[in-house]
């Protein structure tokens, strides 16, 4: 049910720092929409579970809007970072301990907040979402409440999502995304029954639909990225994929338990989990990058090569830092293979991917807020005021680019055309392009 944000300001501090008057006010705007979004679960739910699909949780929360009327986990980290901004730094909380809740109860975040979500999670970015919040108000009695919880997550994914390989001589162990689900998705099901349409061994069936659930883990739902053939959607072998963002992900958790541990004192649990990060994140470089394509890639397990097509994913370990500190050739090299790809061209943005050809929504011509926002953040994050510079451009050209599709639609969306003259919505997919925020017309209403 709908529910009143008790944190909301007509006029957050931090948007008086927006130095454009046309710009602060369509960040105020904006602002007027989170009061549409906040949600909460009855009661009800809590004392008759088997008579809801909606998972219970004990706190109000801000659903990303359009079709998708409960929380989604990766979508809440952008959430909580826009609550922090605003400074619902309240809200934000809620949202936190909703989804420790979810973790003690389930041991992991699922999907979404329905129970059909429970046989898969999605990018792990609890810790992130944790550690902004503590950037944001240095709320240490929070952090040490959470700690646990962060760490029990980062057991699900070793536990259940986690492969031994061995490079080089090296044995070690990365993450993939890997639902035990065999069926087709219960929110989709009729989509997954029709594409499986014309697979006719029972066994190929199953794994298909593994492969559908395990796509919708990984966010990007769906992308000639996970696609043998590059094209066609029964192709599907993420099972096969070792994905360069998830692992980069897990670098940035690892790294984040090392520094809160140390917020609190913790040294020597602190020196443990850095000592991890400091690991994985070397095995991540053996693992990832190529030196030939100057960039890091999936690798896929079947064929034992990179996947060295265009993909925004490329760029989240930049965002994640999972690269020695002190090798800022890294960001330089990435940035100029990223150019010379010709994905900085566009009007609108950066594309998710150069695949043309898939018609899926994670592939070009569209571009995601997310990707957008993790490039651009791990280019400001180098030390190089070169790649700065270009972060700063690239804000300014995503950021105009959404303002012009809001003036003329007057509404924001979940995705974006950025290829076209004039920017506009993205397409593409097995839904219609949602309304991530509802337009402020309805809000008032």
């Amino acid at each position: 049910m709908r529910c009143q944000l008790a944190d909301w300001s007509a006029y957050p501090k931090k948007f008086q720092l927006i130095k454009d008057p046309e710009l602060r006010h369509f960040a105020q705007q904006l602002n007027l929409i989170w009061k549409n979004l906040c949600r909460e679960v009855k009661p009800v739910v809590k004392n008759y579970p088997e008579r809801f699909s909606l998972i219970y949780v004990p706190h109000p929360f801000v659903v990303p809007g359009g079709r998708f009327r409960e929380f989604y986990y990766w979508d809440a980290y952008w959430i909580v970072r826009g609550l922090l901004i605003s400074g619902m730094t309240d809200t934000a909380k809620s949202m936190i301990l909703n989804f420790a809740h979810m973790i003690n109860n389930y041991g992991f975040v699922p999907n979404g907040g329905r129970i059909y979500y429970l046989r898969r999670s999605q990018p792990p970015l609890f810790a992130p979402m944790v550690y902004e919040y503590y950037q944001a108000t240095r709320d240490k009695e929070l952090i040490r409440e959470m700690l646990p919880v962060i760490e029990k997550e980062y057991n699900f994914w070793t536990s259940n999502r986690s492969l031994p390989i061995t490079v080089n001589g090296e044995k070690m162990s990365m993450f993939q995304y890997r639902s035990p689900s065999t069926v087709p998705r219960p929110e989709s099901y009729r989509e997954d029954v029709m594409a499986a349409e014309n697979i006719p061994d029972e066994n190929d069936k199953r794994i298909f639909y593994e492969n559908m659930a395990s796509g919708a883990e990984s966010g990007w739902d769906y992308s000639a990225r996970w696609f043998a053939d590059k094209e066609t959607l029964t192709s599907i072998e993420i099972t096969n994929i070792l994905p360069v963002d998830l692992n980069a992900y897990i670098c940035y958790n690892l790294h984040i338990m090392g520094n809160l541990h140390g917020e609190l004192g913790n040294q020597h649990k602190s020196a443990t989990w850095i000592n991890e990060y400091i690991k994985f994140r070397g095995q991540f470089q053996k693992v990832f990058w190529v030196e030939g394509s100057k960039g890091w890639y999936d690798y896929n397990l079947r064929t034992k090569k990179h996947n060295t097509d265009f993909y925004a994913s490329m760029a989240v370990p930049l965002f994640t830092q999972c690269y020695e500190p002190l090798n800022m050739v890294k960001p330089d090299e990435l940035y100029a293979k990223m150019e010379e790809m010709g994905v900085f061209s566009f009007t609108g943005g950066i594309p998710m991917s150069t695949q043309k050809q898939s018609g899926q929504q994670w592939d070009f011509p569209n571009g995601w807020p997310p990707l957008n926002h993790m490039i651009i953040e791990g280019l400001r994050k180098s030390d190089d005021p070169r790649l700065q510079q270009k972060a700063f451009l690239l804000a300014q050209k995503w950021i105009l680019a959404n303002y012009h599709v809001y003036l003329a639609d007057n509404a924001m969306w979940e995705k974006y055309d950025v290829v076209a003259t004039k920017p506009r919505l993205g397409g593409g997919g097995e839904y219609e392009v949602q309304e991530k925020l509802l337009t402020v017309e309805s809000q008032q209403a």
